[in-house]
């Protein structure tokens, strides 16, 4: 029998031993260039009292929404829902006249400022035509591309109802056909038949499809069934006899939808290549449909159907289906109105900004072209961080060449960098910035400067080093526990930076 004085010494033996491990062991040895080994040890216990995470006070409060703006609140469930403002009434005067909201700051301090190289007027374009929109009324674009930052009209949502506020116009611009997601609050996506999406960005990139990629990265076409004894689009077309197809995408307003995203004046179909003619239904009420027939086209670089919505309703649905024996290349809808800003959210999952050149240049001019686009606002770089490096010009050169082809497609357009937003990553029991992040940033910011682009510093807008895990533990949490995304209300007060620091300038363009 083991006395219980030989049990106390042998436990005793034995923590001694592992309090010496690990005050030896170092918190991280490398074992390839690629590989590491990390472990616990009692250094870490005491470097909380060491390590400072950064000091958002300031921002929650020189940004924090104003009451009447969308607020965010915890359902019973945990998920994250939306208060609804009061809608404005379909028709009524200013639904769509630009109105003037004065910044709750009149002076922002530098790290929020947007920055600039020489072209110091990079964003007059988008201000010329804002300012135009009071005595010249019509609608103009901005196309908001990111990561999965974006996905779900994250930070986008927030903005167009800002802009949309103080310069007109309703909607929530482009939309895919087909998003088995569905995470937006304003819209529900459902289509009747499995689209076949082919796009620019992520895995899902395959050299070898055709190019023809739209503003959305993307385009969409359907497969056929053999259906005997269906419709022709005309008569005496036995192909369309012998091969058809019916497909249908159905557009919801969600219940958590607010303000102006509920109010649509006018629906855009874009698409290409009509081989075929092809029948086009809408339907806005149950009793309601529009059919006609879009003649073939293969020559046009790109196409733009538009529709008027029923005047003075509210947005509660729309339904468009298409028939055709040889499916054209779908690029989106745009749910919009017919003056004031329009602003889309256009998310590339996985990427790190650098697909664009990857487009067909004629399509992707031609379509900036036709939606009047005044703004291109350019969101990546968490992608970049995971992939450590000496220095990131080869990410600089990559990122330069897609502002420097963007310009040279829309010269009139003004182009926006938002910077990569802070990350961490657990070391021992802290959460640290990447070491990587302000050289990922740097390359940003110079690659707009040489492109005569405008940058906004998110990184430092939000609190610079170890700022990210500031969000995560705020209350309520303004970013995910994975330490990369923000939550809804930290997306919301990204835009409230984003939009504060447009306007700032707007501001200084017109007292010019």
């Amino acid at each position: 029998m083991v006395k219980p004085v030989r049990a106390l010494m042998l436990l005793v033996y034995t923590a001694l031993f592992l309090a010496a491990a690990l005050y030896l062991l170092p918190p991280e040895l490398k074992l390839t260039s690629d590989l590491s080994l990390k472990s616990f040890t009692i250094r870490s216990l005491f470097e909380k009292q060491q390590t400072h995470y950064a000091d958002i006070s300031d921002i929650k409060t020189k940004f924090a929404p104003p009451e009447q703006d969308t607020v965010f609140v915890s359902t019973a469930n945990g998920n994250a829902t939306r208060k609804t403002p009061a809608v404005p009434k379909p028709g009524a005067q200013g639904v769509r006249q630009p109105v003037s909201r004065p910044l709750s700051a009149d002076t922002l301090p530098q790290r929020y400022l947007i920055q600039y190289g020489e072209a110091d007027t990079a964003l007059f374009a988008l201000f010329r035509s804002l300012s135009a929109l009071s005595y010249e009324p019509k609608l103009i674009r901005v196309l908001h591309y990111g990561d999965s930052q974006l996905e779900g009209d994250r930070i986008t949502s927030s903005l167009r109802q800002k802009l949309q506020d103080r310069f007109g116009g309703c909607g929530v611009g482009l939309v895919p056909l087909y998003d088995p997601v569905s995470a937006r609050n304003s819209i529900l996506i459902k289509s009747e038949y499995p689209w076949q999406k082919t796009f620019v960005y992520g895995n899902g990139y395959r050299r070898a499809n055709p190019n023809l990629y739209g503003v959305m990265g993307s385009y969409y076409t359907y497969s056929f069934e053999a259906q005997p004894g269906g419709d022709s689009l005309a008569a005496g077309d036995s192909t369309a006899r012998k091969k058809w197809q019916r497909v249908a995408v159905d557009v919801y307003r969600n219940r958590r939808s607010v303000g102006r995203e509920r109010q649509v004046e006018r629906l855009k179909i874009l698409y290409r290549n009509a081989r075929k003619p092809f029948e086009l239904s809408i339907r806005t009420k149950q009793d309601t449909l529009d059919r006609l027939t879009i003649p073939r086209d293969t020559a046009a670089v790109c196409n733009m159907y538009e529709y008027d919505l029923p005047p003075g309703e509210p947005f509660e649905r729309v339904q468009v289906s298409f028939a055709s024996s040889a499916s054209p290349a779908f690029f989106g809808l745009a749910l919009d109105c017919r003056e004031g800003v329009a602003v889309d959210n256009i998310a590339f999952r996985g990427s790190s900004g650098i697909d664009f050149t990857r487009m067909n240049r004629q399509v992707l001019a031609c379509q900036l072209a036709a939606l009047n686009v005044k703004c291109i606002i350019l969101q990546y770089g968490v992608n970049v961080v995971p992939y450590q490096a000496q220095n990131y010009k080869h990410y600089e050169h990559q990122f330069y060449n897609q502002l420097k082809m963007l310009r040279e497609l829309a010269p009139g357009v003004s182009i926006l960098v938002v910077g990569v937003s802070d990350m961490s990553r657990k070391e021992g029991e802290l959460y640290v910035s990447y070491p990587n992040i302000e050289k990922i940033r740097d390359a940003q910011r110079r690659a707009a400067f040489r492109a005569g682009c405008a940058f906004w510093d998110l990184y430092e807008a939000m609190g610079g080093k170890n700022s990210m895990p500031s969000w995560v533990f705020a209350t309520p949490a303004l970013a995910n526990k994975d330490f990369t995304h923000f939550t809804p209300k930290g997306a919301q007060l990204v835009s409230e930076m984003l939009y504060k620091a447009i306007v700032s300038e707007y501001e200084k363009f017109n007292s010019l």
